[in-house]
């Protein structure tokens, strides 16, 4: 083969392979532009995945407006990761799932990003998902990527996501954040150095300082404890802290505040902050202080109670000096039961507090006077020698002598002092208390409205008192009360015309009592008045028992101010007197003046009470106390009792007798009919008779007799059917 064919060969075969590898080079750079491609297709793919995993992890949906259509594409993802779900309603119908209260706000908004007036869609509404479901909360993001050449949005895409829980607490947040600014407490917020980050208006008010003072607050001397110590580091230990402490102002004011401590730790258990919170807790001292002030002080007559006497006579014990001496003065004030049942309580507690007034002004400004209860006063005085304690005495009774006008009532509050004096009569406070106490009922047995002074032997008189009281509660029921009859002889004939009634009572520990003894007892524990509507039905039942013996008799009982005021008293006379055969005029109530004392327009409506159902009143033992001739015109009166203490002296004493005929001629006068008593001699039976008094009574004729014994001399002198008429 020639060269040059050669030559062609190979021209043609190195042209063939060119074409060969410029075809491999376009393929290889078709192939690879397709990897390329392929690669960048399935980066987006997984990117677009990646970017609705991220939506379906968030909760957010993903919308899109068209304006050619107004329709809303919502793009949300179901509850499989990655699954997409697609829903299209109109702009309209969109609305309307909002609530009505926030549709005026997301169409506004709406409007004014549609026409371009703001950037961005952003907004917050309440929207139901299903129609019964409840309203929640949600935010809305959007942004306009299509607008025409006017400007207005084509396309608007956005993203929506349920904000419920994070708006509820918000509002948590807000409301605590309310709490804290507006709670009444002062509440401050303090790092870990101690500064104050946040602080309320109360705590600014409290500490008294402005809002931009906080930070340079110093809190070193805000809190400070007994020992005038900031407990910071005990604070700052401790979880929990709650104590009172005193707050120090900004202006040097000192104030008591009761502290709560919270410490709040970081994860790592560091403390972060301490919250505490501050109460003025000045009120409260002050209130305690003043019920600590009323728990010494008695709150009717503001003078000190018992407990504070008690505290203050211990230390003035404690302390006493040798050159002066303690005196205790007990002061009970006489019958001062019967203002309350005459007038009521009111009245009974403005007496003690005219009581109060009028030993305090009494006394000296350094002597110590408080209420002890009830009627009862005490007085503690210092002095140089004991003489001086009776002219004190005596001054208080003249003080309490003076009448006081209660509520239209004229009233006289006399007193009963008794006297202990230390270290004579003890050096401890109970001891010298007991001893006033027992000398004061001294006081009370030998007249009232006067004083006495303890003696070693009251103790013991005292203690028998005691027993006897215990003993006088059950003598009702122990049936160990008894009644003695002491024969009244009227003068016309000098018969027994009937008899007083007089108590007895026979103990099996200590004998007979003697009723001097126990009636003052009884008046004291009220006992007088059951004791009382014993004797009235004891009465009745003589009565009835002389009524069918055919023996006309009267039988007078007494009544004690305690027993007028009873109002059980008339109903228990006229029941008793129903079921006897005998008149109510047989039954004669005796009272004594002391009763009319205290409020005479009462005593006078009580009697004219039971004078009116049929009973007769006498006037018992005229001539003693606060006798007044007013009271023979004013009462409703059938007889009038002559005192022994007239009867006594008649032989030797001219004015007795004048007096005597003075009386018993008043009492003609007012046609009341008299009796004297105490008759013991002939000489004073001749007087008495000369007078023209109608009856007498006395040791001269009879004493006292039991009811058996006064039966049988009856009996012995008239026989069971015969008129009564005695020769004495």
């Amino acid at each position: 083969m020639s060269d040059a064919l050669w030559q062609r060969r190979l021209d043609r075969e190195r042209q063939a392979r060119k074409t060969a590898e410029r075809l491999l080079t376009d393929k290889s750079r078709e192939l690879y532009q397709t990897t390329v491609d392929l690669q960048q297709a399935l980066a987006a793919s997984e990117n677009q995945r990646r970017l609705q995993l991220a939506l379906w992890g968030s909760g957010e949906l993903i919308w899109e407006w068209h304006a050619e259509d107004d329709l809303m594409r919502l793009h949300h993802f179901s509850s499989e990761p990655g699954v997409a779900l697609e829903e299209a309603l109109l702009w309209s119908d969109w609305i309307a799932r909002l609530h009505p209260d926030d549709r005026g706000n997301a169409l506004q908004a709406w409007e004014e990003h549609r026409c371009g007036r703001c950037e961005y869609y952003d907004l917050e509404f309440r929207m139901r998902r299903e129609p019964e479901q409840g309203w929640l909360w949600f935010r809305t993001q959007g942004r306009a990527v299509e607008r025409d050449a006017d400007g207005l949005a084509r396309r608007i895409t956005g993203t929506c996501k349920d904000i419920s829980r994070q708006h509820e607490a918000e509002e948590h947040l807000r409301l605590l954040a309310a709490a804290f600014a507006n709670n009444r407490d002062a509440n401050v917020v303090l790092a870990s150095d101690r500064h104050a980050l946040q602080a309320n208006a109360a705590f600014l008010e409290l500490v008294g300082i402005g809002a931009g003072e906080l930070p340079d607050l110093e809190l070193e001397r805000l809190l400070l404890d007994a020992d005038e110590q900031c407990p910071w580091d005990h604070l700052f230990a401790t979880d929990h802290w709650q104590g009172e402490l005193i707050c120090q102002r900004r202006d040097g004011q000192r104030i008591p505040v009761e502290l709560s401590s919270t410490l709040v730790r970081a994860r790592d258990r560091q403390a972060r902050h301490l919250v505490l919170s501050l109460r003025d807790i000045s009120e409260r001292r002050r209130a305690a202080d003043h019920l600590r002030h009323l728990a010494r002080l008695d709150v009717l007559t503001q003078l000190p109670n018992r407990l504070q006497f008690q505290e203050r006579l211990q230390r003035a014990l404690q302390h006493q000096h040798d050159d002066r001496c303690l005196a205790l003065l007990f002061v009970d004030l006489d019958d001062f039961k019967q203002v309350n049942d005459a007038f009521g309580h009111d009245v009974g507690d403005a007496l003690l507090q005219q009581v109060a007034t009028r030993l305090v002004r009494s006394l000296r400004q350094r002597d110590l006077v408080a209420r002890w209860g009830g009627d009862e006063f005490v007085v503690l005085l210092e002095l140089h020698c004991h003489d001086e304690v009776v002219l004190v005495a005596d001054k208080l009774i003249k003080a309490l002598n003076e009448p006081v006008e209660l509520a239209g009532h004229v009233l006289t509050a006399t007193p009963s002092i008794g006297i202990a004096l230390a270290p004579e009569h003890g050096n401890e406070a109970g001891e010298l208390l007991r001893h006033a106490d027992a000398a004061m009922y001294v006081a009370k047995r030998e007249g009232r409205n006067q004083y006495a002074l303890y003696r070693p032997e009251l103790s013991e008189q005292l203690l028998h008192r005691v027993k006897l009281a215990n003993l006088l509660r059950s003598a009702l029921e122990q049936h160990e009360l008894s009644l003695a009859l002491q024969p009244k002889i009227g003068m016309d004939g000098r018969q027994i015309v009937g008899a007083e009634a007089l108590l007895r009572w026979d103990t099996a520990a200590f004998g007979r009592v003697p009723p001097d003894v126990f009636i003052p007892i009884a008046e004291e524990l009220g006992l007088i008045v059951p004791i009382g509507h014993w004797l009235v039905r004891e009465a009745a039942t003589l009565l009835d028992d002389w009524h069918a013996r055919g023996w006309p008799l009267t039988l007078a009982i007494n009544l004690s101010a305690r027993q007028l005021h009873d109002e059980a008293l008339l109903p228990v006379l006229c029941e008793s007197m129903q079921r006897s055969s005998a008149s109510p005029a047989a039954l004669e109530l005796e009272v004594t003046e002391s009763i009319l004392l205290a409020d005479a327009d009462f005593a006078r409506a009580r009697l004219q009470a039971l004078r009116d159902a049929g009973f007769r009143i006498a006037l018992d033992d005229f001539g003693t106390g606060y006798s007044s001739l007013g009271y023979l015109k004013d009462l409703p009166l059938d007889r009038v009792k002559i005192d022994r203490s007239f009867i006594s002296d008649l032989e030797q004493s001219p004015r007795g007798r004048a007096l005597l005929s003075s009386i018993a001629g008043l009492c003609r006068a007012l046609s009341l009919q008299t009796t004297a008593e105490g008759v013991e001699t002939a000489a004073q039976l001749t007087l008495v008779e000369a007078e023209g008094i109608d009856e007498v009574q006395g040791y001269f004729y009879y004493p006292p007799l039991t009811v058996e014994a006064f039966n049988q001399l009856l009996e012995s002198k008239l026989g069971a059917q015969d008129a009564p008429g005695a020769n004495g």
